[in-house]
């Protein structure tokens, strides 16, 4: 009966201090902000904190899944995320590191793919992993010990919060979320907002945090500014602008039209941008050795027959002006009207490399030089804006939600280094220079539709994409041209 008081006595104990629960039975160490989000949870009944990214959210959030389990009879923690790589692979996989490293917990709790829960109790005291995709995902769930955790909060649709409201009035009912501060409306950002009072709304700026490292700091600030979006939502923890950010800096394309770059113009790249509406227009843009812009050609029109005519004229006039070209991609936009133009070129790859090939021949005959012709290679090459999103590097802080961002985001990268010339043409630098971006729920930088362009009075930023088209390759590596 004494050993039986003296674990009671503990679990009384550690209930009330989760802090101590986490340093002495899971053995881990977190630091002030955590300890602080560790407290909220204990006296509060609901906890909301925004925060940057990598202050170890999914860290807090295990401990206080596996302190609820283990300081409450019999209850229940519903977890849930907006993807399953959030819920699964991130929260879910680090409650089970810390089970793992405490031989004590892992003989007391069980993990599995979707649930850990108290040996000899898998029904009536456990934590299940629900993805929010679902709109019932936290429905149903009674208890008097209720812990309800909500990862990346700001992606969780609102239907998906509707169930918890009803759940947390009854007493003992608990809920912490947390998440980058990635949109303007919502549940989550009403619980920083017009719902505060009902909350403990904490703040996590990166900078604070002693697991965020300087070096991602600085890169962020490098890369998009300190005033940008992208620093206000994963560094500091704070909701982006109302407005949002342009994804290009007008400045940087001034200077680009201006800039005199060296190159050996060895590798031709030609961007094809298809129209594909009537008042748009379809755009082939030269650009040599990934830094030096020829003169596009802007055709108002969106036959694609007429179009790859056009594309092939091209080919055979850079093979006669520039004799020191001897690779030629041709990159095509096959969204939409485009794989026309894709289909039609490819069709006649081989015999287009022939005609090409016979007019180097020609030339050097001319000259009475050796030729060259056989070392020419000409690549027709499928490209699509709306395809898999990722990172430029390797090394980045941040991931584009699709390619658009990333065929964008190498010109973004090219003029912000100074290594692009570009063509000097005001209609360009307007179409580079008024494309706003924002940085979703998912925390991916997301650039705006040319729908929503054309409602703020903008037309299609064509030629724009003809130039990142010819700097993208579209292959897994992202290897540029």
């Amino acid at each position: 009966m004494q050993e039986m008081s003296k674990l009671e006595e503990a679990i009384l104990y550690y209930s009330r201090n989760p802090v101590d629960f986490v340093e002495d039975i899971i053995k881990a160490r977190p630091d002030e902000n955590q300890r602080a989000i560790l407290r909220s949870v204990e006296s509060e009944p609901m906890t909301s904190v925004r925060s940057g990214h990598g202050i170890g959210k999914s860290a807090v959030e295990s401990w206080a899944i596996i302190w609820f389990l283990c300081t409450r009879p019999f209850p229940k923690v519903p977890c849930t995320a907006p993807t399953q790589h959030q819920l699964f692979d991130l929260l879910w996989a680090e409650a089970a590191k810390w089970l793992r490293n405490s031989p004590a917990l892992g003989r007391e709790l069980v993990w599995t793919k979707e649930k850990i829960y108290m040996r000899g109790h898998p029904e009536e005291w456990f934590a299940v992993a629900r993805t929010a995709t679902n709109p019932d995902a936290l429905q149903g769930f009674h208890a008097e010990h209720l812990l309800f955790i909500i990862d990346e909060a700001s992606g969780v649709k609102d239907i998906v919060f509707e169930p918890i409201l009803g759940s947390l009035s009854t007493g003992g009912a608990k809920l912490l979320m947390c998440g980058n501060p990635t949109r303007l409306t919502g549940f989550f950002y009403n619980s920083h907002h017009k719902s505060r009072a009902s909350y403990n709304a904490l703040h996590v700026d990166g900078r604070t945090s002693v697991r965020v490292d300087q070096d991602f700091v600085n890169k962020i600030i490098e890369m998009f500014g300190i005033d940008s979006d992208v620093f206000r939502v994963r560094v500091a923890g704070e909701f982006p602008k109302s407005l949002a950010d342009s994804f290009i800096v007008m400045e940087w394309a001034e200077k680009a039209a201006k800039r005199m770059v060296e190159s050996s113009g060895e590798r031709l790249s030609l961007g094809v941008d298809v129209a594909r509406y009537g008042d748009d227009s379809s755009v082939v843009y030269p650009v040599f050795d990934q830094n030096r812009s020829g003169e596009p050609e802007v055709y108002c029109h969106n036959d694609t027959m007429e179009l790859a005519g056009n594309v092939i004229l091209a080919l055979k006039k850079y093979v006669s002006e520039s004799p020191a070209t001897m690779e030629f991609k041709v990159k095509v936009d096959c969204d939409g009207l485009g794989v026309g133009v894709y289909d039609r070129l490819k069709e006649q790859e081989d015999d287009i490399l022939k005609q090409m090939q016979a007019i180097r021949e020609e030339m050097a005959e001319q000259d009475r030089e050796e030729s060259n012709a056989a070392g020419i290679t000409l690549d027709i090459i499928e490209c699509h804006f709306g395809g898999a999103g990722g990172k430029l590097d390797d090394g980045d802080p941040v991931e584009f939600e699709n390619s658009t961002g990333i065929m964008w985001g190498m010109v973004r990268k090219l003029l912000k280094d100074g290594t692009l010339s570009i063509w000097n043409d005001d209609k360009l630098i307007a179409q580079l220079s008024n494309r706003k971006y924002t940085v979703n729920s998912k925390g991916k930088i997301e650039l705006e539709k040319k729908a929503d362009m054309k409602k703020r009075g903008l037309s299609s930023p064509d030629i724009a994409d003809a130039l990142a088209l010819a700097l993208y390759n579209p292959v897994t590596e992202y290897i540029w041209y």
